[in-house]
Formats: C-alpha cells, sequence, structure tokens
C-alpha cells in the first residue's frame, strides 16, 4: 500500500500512522503501535548516553541529541569553525530520562515505506515546517542507520568472497545482518538490501532546515552543527571510510545553519561561518548569495544586544561583495545555479537591516534607509513617488549606503532594490515602538501612493497611530482597506512556513477592529462614537475569524460615549454585554462613570449658555446615576470593587453638577477604602471648587495637596498647571482678580508653564474687577496690560502668545476705562499679528474717544478701518459719530488746526500720533525691554 503524501500537504493517508510508517498488512499492526507509541515517549524524554562518542563537544544538549537519533560514531577531527559553542542554557542543561533508546528495527521500520530519496526529503521538510523537528531528525537518523547496515552488508558480502571458493550465493536470504549483537529479522535484511535510500547532501540541507524552524532555537541550534560534522566527515570513529562517504556542503547547507545562529541570536556565529565563506579556502565552490547575508543580518536583529550598525556593515560589505560577484560573472546560489538575481543584495537583506533598527527603537534610521532605498532605486514605473520628501533634516543625515558614495566602488553596478510591502510593514513596526505615530500615518500614505499594498500588520500599526491620535477617518480607511486583504495578496514567506510563527492576515481581526473603535472613541468631543457602536455590532456578524466582541471592544465604544457624555448609550451597551455573557470590569464601569459627568457637564455648559430651559434637575440626573452605579460597586454581593479612576470619575460628576460637598465625601470614602489619590483626584476638586467659584475650598485643595505631598514617599503628588488653572478660573468667578494675578506668579516661580488660555484668565479677571480705592496703584487695567505684555516678551512660557481671546478682552477693557489710545494701539497689534478686529471692537473704541471728548481721533479710527474692509457709514453708531465729528469741524472752521487735534486731551490719555504704537516693534534704545516686561509682572504690589 503506497502512501499518498503530496508536497504542502500536512495530512496523510488516513491509514498512516503519526510517525508517517503505512501498514504492510495486518500482521504487523500491532507492532507499528508499538513503535509510534515508542517513538512518543522519546520525543518526551530525551535519553542521557551518546552513541555519537567521538564528537567532542561539550554541550550535553549534542550529548543528548546523538543519543536521540544514534548516529553511527563519527570521527574526533572537528573543526573550529564548524564546532557548536557551548551554553549555559538550563533548557539545554538538563536533560536526562531513564527511557531505551530506539532499536534499529524501529529505523528500518520508519524507512520501509519510502521507495526514493525526493519522497524522503519531502517528508523530513513537511515534519520540520509542521514544528515535528524530533520526527524529522528520526528519519533522518534512520538513513544513517540504514548506511551503516548497507556497510555492515558490503563488509559480509566481501569477506564471504574472500574466504570461499567458488564463492557462496550473495542473496540477501543467506546473509544475517546485526546490530549490537543482535540479529535483525530477515524481511528487514531484505530491505536494507534492496533499498535505494542514502544519505545526500539534500537530506542533511532538510534536517538541518528542521532544527532552523524547531520551537526551541537554543537547543537545536548545537543539534544543526552537530548534523553538518558528522554528516561532511568521511570516516567512521574506527578510521574505516563511511559507505556513502562524506556530504559535500552547498550553500543552502550554510544557509539553514546561519538560520539556526539566526533564531538563536548568534551574531559571534554567524559571523565566523560568513567570514570562513568569504575566504573561500574551505569550500571554493559555494559562492554568496543575498540570502546569506540576509541571514546574518536577521542574527543582528534577534541578538540580545541588538547591534545596528553590525548589521549596516553587513549590508554594506553585502552589497559591494554581491556586485562585484556579479561584474565577474561569478553569480550566486551555488556551484549548479548560476542565477545573477541571487548576485545582488536583495529587498530581503534591507528589510532585515531595518528590522534590526526597528528592535532598537531606531525610527530614523529606519526611515533614512527607506528614504535611501526609494531615491537610489532604480526601478521605475508604477513603483514612483513624485517628489518624495524625506523625514530627516539633511543635517541630521549622514548616508546609511556609504557604499553608494565611495570612489572605491564607483565602477560596481551597484543595485538598490525597490522596498516592497515588507520593507514599509517593518518601518511602520519601527514607529510605531518609538511611539512616532505622526511619523507612521507619513510612511503609510506614501506606501500607498507608492503603490504598495500594506499587509495587516502594517494596517494594525497604522490603526495604532490613528488610535493614539484620535483620528478617526482614517481609521476607518485603513479598516476597510484590510477588509480587502485576500490570500493571494501576499505569498507565505520561509519565515512563516514553521510551528508557531505568526501568520499574515486576510481580514481585520478584534485587534484591528479594537483600535478604529477606540479611535473612534477619541475624536475630538468624543462626535464619532456612534461609528464606534456600529464597528462593535459589525464585529457580531464579521466573516473573519476571531472577531467576536470581548470586554475590551465594549469599553473602548462606551469610552467614546464617555467622550460624548452620551450616558444612557453607556448603559445600555453595560446591559448588552452581560446578555452575551461578557463581564465588565472596572475600567468599563469607570467608562460608564465619566460618560455620566460628561452628560452632566454638556447640560450644564448648554443650561449656561444656550438653553435656559434646562432645569438644574436635568443636570443632576446623570451624576445621581453615577453614583448609584459607585455604591453597587461598593456592595458586598459585587465583584468588582472601584479603583481610583473609577472614584476620579465620580468627583468629576459632582464637580460638573455643582456637587462640592459631595465631590469632598467622595474624597473621605476612598481614603476609608484604603486608596490615596492622585493629582486626578485634586483636579476634579479644584474642577469642583471653580464650578462654584469656592474660594476658601481651593485654598483647602491647595492644602491638602501640600500635606500629600510632604507626606508621599515617590512625591509625585504636586501642583500642575490644571490645578492652578481651575483655582485661577475659580478666582475670576469669585472677583478676585488679585488672587488669581499672584497665583499666575506663583506658577511661574514654581518653574511651571501656563498655557495662553490660563493668561486670558488673569487677563479677564483684572479685565473685569473692580480697584479697590484703599490700595494705592491698583489700577487693574494696567496690571491687564502687563500680563499682556509678558505674553509678548521672550520670557513667556513655550506655546504663549496672544490670541484673538486676548486682544477682545483687553480692548474691552480698556475702551471701557477711557483709554481709547491703548485700544486703538491693541487694535494695530491685533491686525499685525494676523487677526482682524470685530467691527464691535472699532465701535467700542470710537465711542471711547468720543467720551473723552476727542472726536478727530474716532474720525481717524473710523477712516482706517477702511484697510480692513470696514465701512463705519453701515454701522449706525458709527454714522452718527462721523456726522457729528462732522459738525464740530464745521463749527470750529479753518482755525482748528491739525497741531491741535493730533494730541488727545484729557486725564486719561496724552500721546503724540508717532507714539501711537505702544505694542509694536520698537527699536533698541539701550534697556532689555522684555526684561523690564517680565519684572513688571512680578514687582506688582498688592
Amino acid at each position: 500500500m503506497v502512501p499518498r503524501i503530496r508536497r504542502g500537504r500536512r495530512t496523510m493517508h488516513s491509514a498512516s500512522l503519526t510517525n508517517g510508517a503505512i501498514l504492510h498488512n495486518n500482521k504487523r499492526t500491532l507492532m507499528f503501535q508499538l513503535a509510534a507509541c515508542l517513538l512518543a515517549i522519546v520525543c518526551l524524554f530525551p535519553c542521557t548516553t551518546c552513541a555519537f562518542q567521538q564528537c567532542k563537544l561539550t554541550s550535553s544538549s549534542i550529548a543528548t541529541w546523538q543519543q536521540r537519533i544514534r548516529l553511527p560514531a563519527a570521527t574526533s577531527t572537528t573543526t573550529a569553525e564548524t564546532a557548536p559553542k557551548t551554553s549555559n542554557n538550563p533548557r539545554i542543561q538538563t536533560t536526562s530520562t531513564q527511557i531505551q533508546q530506539p532499536s534499529p528495527e524501529h529505523d528500518i521500520e520508519l524507512l520501509s515505506i519510502y521507495k526514493s530519496n525526493k519522497h524522503l526529503e519531502n517528508n523530513i521538510v513537511r515534519l520540520g515546517r509542521m514544528g515535528r523537528t524530533e520526527q524529522a531528525l528520526q528519519l533522518y537518523q534512520a538513513i544513517w542507520t540504514l548506511d551503516s547496515l548497507k556497510d555492515q552488508y558490503r563488509k559480509i558480502v566481501q569477506k564471504n568472497k574472500s574466504n570461499s571458493t567458488p564463492p557462496p550465493p550473495t542473496s540477501p536470504a543467506s546473509i544475517q545482518l546485526e546490530w549490537n549483537n543482535e540479529p535483525l529479522s530477515p524481511h528487514l535484511t531484505n530491505f536494507v538490501t534492496t533499498s535505494k535510500l542514502r544519505p545526500t547532501t539534500r537530506l542533511m540541507n532538510s534536517a538541518i532546515d528542521a532544527c532552523a524552524r524547531a520551537t526551541r532555537p537554543q537547543i537545536h541550534q548545537h543539534t544543526a552543527f552537530s548534523l553538518y560534522t558528522h554528516a561532511t566527515s568521511p570516516q567512521n570513529a574506527d578510521g574505516t571510510k563511511k559507505y556513502s562517504g562524506a556530504l559535500s556542503p552547498n550553500v543552502f547547507t550554510f544557509g539553514a545553519l546561519l538560520a539556526c545562529c539566526a533564531r538563536n541570536g548568534d551574531t559571534a556565529q554567524s559571523l565566523e561561518l560568513l567570514q570562513d565563506l568569504e575566504e573561500g579556502g574551505r569550500f571554493p565552490d559555494v559562492a554568496l548569495n543575498g540570502v546569506i547575508y540576509s541571514t546574518v543580518i536577521s542574527a543582528c536583529e534577534r541578538a540580545e544586544v541588538v547591534d545596528v550598525n553590525l548589521a549596516l556593515e553587513v549590508l554594506n560589505n553585502a552589497t559591494v561583495v554581491l556586485a562585484g560577484r556579479a561584474s565577474d560573472g561569478s553569480g550566486g546560489g551555488g556551484t549548479k545555479h548560476n542565477n545573477n538575481q541571487n548576485a545582488v543584495m536583495g529587498v530581503v537583506g534591507y528589510n532585515a537591516a531595518i528590522s534590526t533598527m526597528a528592535r532598537a527603537m531606531e525610527w530614523k534610521m529606519a526611515c533614512q534607509l527607506l528614504d535611501e532605498m526609494i531615491i537610489h532605486s532604480t526601478t521605475a514605473g508604477l513603483h514612483s513617488i513624485d517628489n518624495w520628501e524625506t523625514s530627516i533634516p539633511e543635517e541630521e543625515m549622514e548616508p546609511l549606503l556609504h557604499v553608494l558614495h565611495d570612489e572605491r566602488y564607483k565602477d560596481l553596478s551597484i543595485v538598490v532594490p525597490k522596498p516592497d510591502e515588507v520593507t514599509f510593514g517593518t518601518v511602520l513596526a519601527a514607529c510605531e515602538r518609538s511611539g512616532e505615530w505622526e511619523e507612521l500615518l507619513r510612511i503609510a500614505k506614501a506606501a500607498i501612493e507608492y503603490g504598495v499594498k500594506l499587509d495587516g500588520m502594517a494596517l494594525t500599526s497604522a490603526l495604532h497611530a490613528c488610535q493614539q491620535l484620535g483620528l478617526a477617518e482614517d481609521a476607518l480607511e485603513y479598516l476597510e482597506l484590510m477588509k480587502q486583504l485576500g490570500d493571494e495578496d501576499f505569498p507565505i514567506t520561509r519565515g512563516r512556513q514553521r510551528m508557531g510563527a505568526k501568520q499574515k492576515l486576510h481580514g481585520p481581526d478584534a485587534v484591528a477592529y479594537r483600535l478604529a473603535i477606540s479611535a473612534c472613541a477619541r475624536a475630538p468631543g468624543g462626535h464619532r462614537w456612534q461609528d464606534g457602536i456600529r464597528l462593535l455590532n459589525e464585529m457580531r456578524t464579521s466573516k473573519y475569524k476571531n472577531c467576536a466582541p470581548d470586554v475590551v471592544a465594549y469599553t473602548a465604544a462606551i469610552a467614546g460615549c464617555s467622550e460624548a457624555g452620551e450616558y444612557t448609550s453607556a448603559m445600555q451597551l453595560i446591559q448588552t454585554m452581560r446578555q452575551e455573557g461578557i463581564q465588565p470590569n472596572v475600567v468599563t464601569f469607570s467608562a460608564v462613570i465619566n460618560a455620566c459627568a460628561s452628560a452632566s457637564a454638556n447640560l450644564a455648559r448648554k443650561r449656561e449658555e444656550e438653553d435656559r430651559s434646562i432645569a438644574m434637575e436635568d443636570v443632576r440626573l446623570p451624576m445621581t446615576r453615577a453614583l448609584k452605579l459607585l455604591e453597587a460597586m461598593k456592595s458586598p454581593t459585587s465583584s468588582i470593587k472601584p479603583n481610583i479612576v473609577t472614584y476620579n470619575a465620580a468627583i468629576r460628576a459632582c464637580a460638573e453638577c455643582l456637587n462640592l460637598a459631595g465631590a469632598f465625601d467622595l474624597l473621605r470614602q476612598l481614603k476609608e477604602d484604603g486608596l490615596e489619590p492622585t493629582i486626578v483626584t485634586y483636579g476634579s476638586l479644584m474642577t469642583a471648587c471653580e464650578r462654584m467659584g469656592d474660594v476658601e475650598a481651593a485654598s483647602k485643595v491647595f492644602r491638602m495637596v501640600k500635606e500629600d505631598d510632604g507626606g508621599n514617599d515617590n512625591n509625585d503628588i504636586q501642583a500642575n498647571e490644571i490645578i492652578y488653572g481651575a483655582a485661577i478660573s475659580c478666582c475670576r468667578k469669585a472677583r478676585q482678580p488679585e488672587r488669581a494675578l499672584l497665583l499666575l506668579r506663583k506658577m511661574i516661580s514654581d518653574e511651571l508653564s501656563p498655557n495662553t488660555a490660563t493668561f486670558n484668565t488673569v487677563v479677564a479677571a483684572l479685565a473685569e474687577g473692580k480697584p479697590d480705592s484703599k490700595i494705592d496703584n491698583n489700577i487693574l487695567w494696567e496690571k491687564a496690560l502687563a500680563v499682556f505684555k509678558v505674553m509678548k516678551s521672550k520670557h513667556a512660557p513655550p506655546g504663549v502668545a496672544p490670541n484673538r481671546q486676548t486682544y477682545n478682552i483687553l480692548v474691552r477693557c480698556l475702551a471701557a476705562n477711557l483709554q481709547p489710545g491703548y485700544a486703538e494701539s491693541l487694535l494695530t497689534a491685533m491686525r499685525k499679528d494676523g487677526f482682524v478686529p470685530d467691527v464691535d471692537l472699532y465701535t467700542l473704541t470710537v465711542r471711547s474717544y468720543e467720551r473723552c471728548g476727542n472726536p478727530m481721533k474716532a474720525l481717524r479710527l473710523m477712516e482706517s478701518m477702511r484697510e480692513v474692509g470696514y465701512h463705519f457709514y453701515e454701522v449706525k453708531m458709527l454714522d452718527d459719530a462721523f456726522k457729528n465729528g462732522v459738525k464740530i469741524l464745521n463749527q470750529v472752521g479753518k482755525g482748528f488746526s491739525s497741531e491741535d487735534t493730533s494730541t488727545v486731551r484729557g486725564p486719561f490719555f496724552s500721546a503724540d500720533d508717532d507714539d501711537m504704537d505702544y505694542f509694536g516693534d520698537q527699536e533698541d534704545d539701550g534697556y532689555d525691554e522684555d526684561e523690564y516686561d517680565y519684572q513688571l509682572l512680578n514687582s506688582l504690589k498688592y
């Protein structure tokens, strides 16, 4: 009965055993079943004695492997180039068992179903790719057992011929073969004498390749080199020649050996073997190719200490060596494979170098190597990018492919391959490891423009970037691209043809859906929360594997509801989870409570700004639901207890509902539960104080933060910009502008960085405040201008500059305080900063001029409105002011000279026309004006 085994299939005929043997007749069924059981036991419990006696290798794992496969004894002559290194790995050193080694009958039975070496080779390759390394090595061991028995048969025949006259008959039935002084059965003897199976280089390569694909590369690297040492030795241990002689290694042999080193991250052994091959003394017929160099670079990537510079050195060296061989016509790939395609460094080697950079988190180098590949690639056509722009500044760029710029190699035709989908995907992985999300998306879009179809892992990286940046629209586009993937898009690479290797994605999986849902949840304002729920529903009906929604997907969708304040939808999702048998966790409940807080905040904002019909009870309803959920979590029957994030969300809900007492009560409860408040806790408390405008409560929060800062070993509880910003806003609501200014000074002295919104809050507090007549030098609008000048100075924190709101506040304040000159100068500065003043700002300034009795200034300002496209006669108040100014001019007549009208008269302002631009660029007058402006704020008296 002939077994039906086809290349590429993982199943055999239904009558075959797990070790590949097929019954020839029913009488031998029991024997084969026992052999299969014995083989399984041997695979699980390795033996300890060594039949491979003369191979003097220090690692006990080699002896263990030799005991398992019982290779015939080989010569003790081993070279330093190929001898495996001693390993201190505990997984290698500890192997022991009392199980007896397999018998030669077992080995011969394994081979009895194979009619040719091709058939045997295919099965060894199949077993190696399935991760069944031990069974593959058993088959390889069996071929050497067969070879030894054939040698024994040959010697017996020769001995009988020399001792008998005439020579006796040499039929197999007349000869008795032995193993360890035990005779073999006649049918096995017959197989030995008639079989055409023999050890070959291809079988050796298949066995070493099985070691390279093993799930435990630390052990099987030594095994692979032991296989190589034995097979290439021409003699047995007793000094006699092998029956089949020594095997001749080829380029595939060394490729498989280097693959073992690469899997183990053994750069030293890889480089040693590569140097031996480059010198060509021992193996002159083995021509190096791009695969050899690519595998060495992969060893650099998998090393314990990733060496990017070494990977680049190997890449540049390979580019020169292979280009030189190609120009000499030597080709590559072995003596029988003179293929020019193998004589250049292919894209696989470049991808391995980029992978090394990705693991070392050198994203800039990865992007630069991609840039150089695109720039120097000679391939034209669809794969091209017009006006490719590198992301690395030229001053930071030192060519990674330096051989392209070396005059010594200018005569070589060095070919740089075009990047493929793996290249772009690996660069994306490098950016993902380093958290360079904007750069990741730039590369992803460039790949699509380049004509490369990104694979599932690359698209997952792009989705991760969208999730981090809250780019819902882009995330949905990349998810659609994943749905277009198919089996035919990407071939199975060598690295994936082993058990346990990551397999390609044929469509979006649960991770992709979760990232897309989270991207929708993080969209600004939560306006894409409905898309998140749509994707969640899509997961239930998805045709792709492993896409069922889980607690992470539900929590991401609920987070989207939280950002949008859709607390009712969030609670409905909780109910749906339980109906589907998915248990929410503490993160899920915290997101629901946070949704309640956002809902209250939205209702409160609408009630204050838009819709007065919203009652306070409506604002408090989400908070009530949040507190009930918190109480349910704290109940003795609940298996999920609230953590500090849950309490922080509940405190925020109280803050948005003006429930200051409830917020402080929750702080007490969390401390009673043994939780430590965080800076977020105090930030939420300060928000509650700000909503109420309670300055005393805000001071209490500052004291609590200071107490926790002193008693905290980690010393990480310190008032930050959020707490100070909320406190300053609280002072503004409490009509205490000078206290707000004091807090701003405290922020600067504590080396914090207030943002523009914080500065604007202080300016607004001063602009809205009323001066205290009991305190001298307490004109608040002057202090507001001092804050403004700090914002304009070089001492301003990074990113701080006056914006439209700043100018609006100050112009309104100055106009109201009868300071039209300053107001007009701010309008000029506003235009210089790129902001077009609203017409009402002109209106207020003109009215302030009129109130100061300076209609001529008002006329001039109205005339300047034409520069920004306003026409004063379209505004009734301005038109009236203009007519009033003309009337005054007619009354005064020509005696009213320009000198008399160039100065504004009054107690508030007096300045010539040339001095109107108070906030523009001034010439250097001998002192540091910016330093003066900075000191001005700190020298204010209270």
